[in-house]
């Protein structure tokens, strides 16, 4: 009994280095194409993670602004908390004016321990999601200035408005593009 096998044979695109043939008809990708979805996903991925510093700021800042609450119902005075908070006095008077506050019997020195700590990464979390926003701001100049995409893909892609395009690209040196 003679058992028969079928080969199938193709030629896949990186197998074929230097040659044009493409298997089954499939065209050559346009570079310009692969180019404009590469910077909408690289813009896609920068809005997530704007969005999620975001996100992570305003609790942060929510449980900051807790604890200069509790801290000033405490009887911590309001110089040093604006030091450990990094806020100004009048803003740390205003926080502190919450009527549902009872005292919590930590010491001044703890509460200004924990703001100084919440401080510090509320700022660091401003500072990350700053340099984020800078680095868009440079992948926007570049698609601009590439000419891939118009300032409406660019807006949709990036979260910011149409109008915004231009002014945050506004000023901000590209690298050569090849």
């Amino acid at each position: 009994m003679a058992r028969t096998q079928s080969y199938e044979r193709s030629i896949s695109p990186s197998a074929a280095v230097g040659s044009r043939y493409r298997y089954r008809g499939v065209p050559a990708p346009d570079p310009a194409v692969a180019r404009a979805e590469e910077l909408l996903s690289l813009l896609a991925q920068h809005k997530r993670m704007i969005s999620l510093r975001s996100s992570r700021l305003r609790a942060l800042s929510l449980e900051l602004n807790e604890r200069v609450a509790q801290a000033f119902c405490d009887g911590v005075k309001v110089a040093p908390l604006a030091r450990a908070a990094g806020l100004p006095a009048a803003t740390v008077r205003v926080i502190g004016a919450q009527d549902e506050l009872y005292p919590s019997g930590q010491s001044p020195e703890a509460h200004l321990r924990t703001i100084t700590t919440l401080a510090a990464e509320v700022e660091s979390v401003e500072a990350a999601r700053t340099a984020v926003e800078q680095t868009r701001a440079g992948v926007l100049a570049t698609a601009r200035k590439l000419r891939l995409l118009d300032d409406y893909q660019l807006a949709a892609a990036s979260g910011l408005k149409h109008e915004e395009i231009r002014k945050v690209t506004r000023g901000i040196t590209t690298p050569q593009a090849s």
